[in-house]
């Protein structure tokens, strides 16, 4: 009698689903921690738009809702609440306001600046655009001169900062 060739053994097989589950389960657990990382670049390129849209809408003049803008302003509430701001007087502060709010995994972790004893270090704080000029003041004074906002996924633990320099230059790190 002879044995026939065609076909696999039960231990090929066994072995050939072990190896599809092994890359299955790296597969998966990447394309988790993937999606996550996209939303932290997300959170920091939805605040470098507001950043821009700030700067672009103070450089140009545009109007808040009577008049021209007296500044832009964008405003960083805790950790979720960042808010686009046109600020009017006219006799009384008229406020425009574009609410931005993170990802509940988003937040922002730290904020630092150059140099530090003229920077913000907490949590709120302002950023704000001269009319016509865009000239950035960070925080409360004009002596801080580039300000780093870091942002931090809760479930993945990773981090991604935003720049700001006063001269007007605005990016990623």
């Amino acid at each position: 009698m002879r044995k026939s060739a065609y076909g696999f053994t039960l231990v090929e097989l066994l072995v050939v689903i072990a190896v599809m589950a092994l890359i299955s389960t790296v597969v998966l657990a990447n394309y988790r921690s993937f999606g996550e990382d996209q939303k932290l670049k997300n959170a920091v390129l939805d605040i470098q738009s507001q950043l821009r849209s700030a700067q672009t809408n103070a450089t140009t003049n545009i109007k808040c809702k009577t008049k021209t803008a007296d500044y832009w302003r964008i405003s960083i509430f805790g950790q979720t609440d960042i808010r686009l701001r046109c600020i009017e007087f006219n006799p009384f502060p008229n406020i425009v306001d574009k609410k931005l709010t993170l990802d509940p995994n988003i937040q922002i972790d730290s904020v630092s600046g150059n140099p530090a004893a003229f920077c913000p270090s907490v949590l709120s704080f302002d950023i704000t655009f001269a009319p016509l000029t865009g000239k950035i003041t960070l925080g409360s004074t004009t002596n801080c001169t580039s300000l780093t906002v870091t942002l931090k996924n809760t479930k993945t633990g990773n981090t991604k900062s935003l720049v700001i320099e006063q001269g007007g230059r605005i990016y990623a790190q």
